[in-house]
């Protein structure tokens, strides 16, 4: 039995609560969050797990093998320090730290620690991008790709202190690298804060690759309508995979032999709880998670260079 504690049971942290618990083979043996009311209101509804006002509850608690961290961004990297020296295997709700030194700080301290740090990059855990990928192999789609075109916007407010670089933008971000298999060489980004917040709220990016492959991503969290969109095209293919859509009309191909058609997504389950079942499964056969510490330091960078871009007008930055 993996015994794990959820730190943050707020908007996202509760997503994390009900997925946790229902998974047989892993107790929820702790849940922490400063907020008293809203720890009285959840944990009448889960009678087999404690509740607590103090971290200190779960990470001293020599018992707990993991901890999942779903509180606010700017609190991420000092709660995973405290739960990575106490030997936890880690998972990190994105952003996993606001900045590329933090991160970078946690990844060593990890591999020194000889223990999981795990991103929440929900969607390489999706059963429809898992579909993807293995047509992208299995039809060399890859070798001929022109372009992929990624939108992903709310109309939901806010997450504080947030920019929608690293709340919308980021799930692209990760997924182009994913899905087109190596790693981008430039990047420009343009944003822009259309209410009264510090932080930019739409953002255009260009991420360049090799042999001229170029991911377009748009995120915005003002927009009026909630889309999940990406669309790859190749000289032979054009596959679009609308995450809104019900799960017979996610996957749509554009064969040039075998004509307009809907691709069945062989799993079912929730990306969260397939997200969840690999945080497990890395505790238990000591190995490093798809969305482990590569993959942080690659996200790390590359918003680190989107950020660059940002502060200097779009201007293209080489990623080195």
């Amino acid at each position: 039995m993996i015994k794990l504690a959820l730190i943050g049971c707020g908007k996202w942290g509760k997503n994390y609560l009900k997925t946790v618990t229902a998974i047989e083979g892993c107790e929820l043996k702790w849940v922490c969050d400063l907020d008293h009311q809203k720890l009285n209101q959840t944990a009448p509804v889960y009678p087999q797990t404690r509740f607590t006002e103090n971290k200190a509850d779960t990470l001293n608690d020599s018992e707990v093998q993991g901890v999942i961290i779903a509180t606010t961004p700017e609190s991420h990297y000092i709660l995973a320090k405290e739960a990575i020296n106490k030997g936890k295997a880690v998972l990190v709700e994105k952003p996993v730290t606001i900045n590329r030194k933090d991160s970078n700080d946690l990844i060593e301290l990890a591999a020194a620690k000889n223990t999981i740090l795990m991103a929440g990059y929900t969607l390489i855990y999706h059963p429809a991008v898992k579909t993807i990928k293995g047509l992208l192999k299995e039809k060399d789609i890859n070798d001929q790709l022109y372009y992929l075109n990624m939108s992903r916007t709310s109309s939901t407010s806010q997450a504080p202190n947030v920019d929608v670089l690293h709340d919308l933008a980021v799930h692209d971000i990760y997924l182009s690298r994913h899905l087109i298999g190596v790693d981008p060489i430039w990047v420009i980004a343009h944003g822009k804060s259309y209410i009264q917040n510090p932080y930019n709220n739409v953002i255009n990016i260009l991420i360049g690759f090799p042999d001229g492959k170029i991911a377009s991503i748009f995120a915005s969290l003002i927009h009026t309508e909630k889309t999940r969109k990406i669309t790859l095209v190749s000289s032979k293919t054009k596959l679009v995979f609308d995450d809104v859509q019900t799960t017979d009309r996610k996957i749509q191909l554009f064969d040039k032999v075998e004509g307009e058609h809907f691709l069945a997504v062989e799993e079912n389950l929730e990306p969260l709880t397939q997200e969840c079942l690999h945080f497990i499964e890395c505790i238990r056969e000591n190995k490093e998670p798809l969305s482990g510490r590569k993959n942080i330091d690659f996200v790390a960078k590359i918003t680190d260079c989107i950020s660059d871009s940002l502060a200097k007008g779009g201007e293209k930055i080489i990623i080195r």
